[in-house]
C-alpha cells in the first residue's frame, strides 16, 4: 500500500513538472485534488471496517487505488490537459484515504494491549520501508525506458512505472485477503493496573 502511495507520489509530481511544465509549487498544487480525500474521507473511513470487516475493506480499497493509478497511466501523455487527470487523482485519493486506517487497526488489532506499542512500531517502520522500496522500483523501471531530457521521453519512461506502482496496489489487495479475522479482546487481556491509595498519593 505504502510502496504504491509514495511511488505514485514521486512519479506523478515529476510528470507535472518535466511534462506540463508547473512549477515545483504549481505541481504540489495539482497533486492536492489526491490528498483532499485523504483529509475529507481518511476521519471517517473506519466505519465500514467495523461493520464488515477489515479484509474485504481493505481488498476494495487497493482496488480502487490501484483503478485510479491505472486510469492515470492510461491518459497521461505530453499534449494531456491538467482537468482530465483530476478524476483518476481523486480516485486514488479516494482508495489510499480508506485504506491507510483499516490497515493500521488492522495490525493493532493483532496484538494483544501489551503489545499494541511494538506493533505500531512495527506497522510504522514497514510503512518506511515500504515508501523506500517503491521508490527505488519506479525509478529503476523509468530509468530503463526514459530520461529527463524532453517531455516525450520522459513520458515514455513515465507510463510503466506508474502501471508498475498500480501494481503494488493490486498486490497490496492480495495481502489483504490474507489477514485474519478481526481480534476479539477480552477482559482478561488487558493488564491489571495496581492502584495506589488515595491517602498514599
Amino acid at each position: 500500500m505504502i510502496a504504491a502511495l509514495f511511488s505514485a507520489a514521486f512519479l506523478v509530481a515529476q510528470y507535472f513538472q518535466f511534462v506540463l511544465g508547473d512549477s515545483p509549487l504549481t505541481a504540489g498544487l495539482h497533486v492536492l485534488p489526491r490528498t483532499a480525500g485523504v483529509m475529507v474521507i481518511a476521519p471517517t473511513a473506519g466505519m465500514p471496517s467495523d461493520r464488515v470487516g477489515q479484509r474485504p475493506v481493505m481488498a476494495t480499497r487497493m482496488l480502487v487505488q490501484a483503478a485510479g493509478l491505472g486510469w492515470f497511466a492510461a491518459i497521461a501523455t505530453t499534449t494531456t490537459r491538467y482537468g482530465a487527470l483530476v478524476p483518476p487523482l481523486i480516485l486514488t485519493g479516494i482508495g489510499i484515504s480508506l485504506a491507510i486506517p483499516s490497515t493500521t487497526a488492522a495490525a493493532l488489532d493483532a496484538a494483544t494491549p501489551s503489545e499494541v506499542g511494538k506493533a505500531s512500531g512495527a506497522n510504522s517502520t514497514m510503512q518506511r520501508f515500504g515508501a523506500v522500496f517503491g521508490v527505488a522500483i519506479v525509478a529503476s523501471v523509468f530509468a530503463a525506458g526514459g530520461h529527463l531530457g524532453s517531455a516525450t521521453s520522459f513520458t515514455a519512461g513515465f507510463r510503466p512505472p506508474l502501471a508498475v506502482a498500480a501494481g503494488l496496489s493490486l498486490l497490496g489487495a492480495a495481502t489483504a485477503l490474507a489477514v485474519g479475522a478481526r481480534r476479539q479482546v477480552g477482559a482478561q487481556d488487558w493488564p491489571i493496573l495496581a492502584i495506589a491509595p488515595a491517602d498514599a498519593i
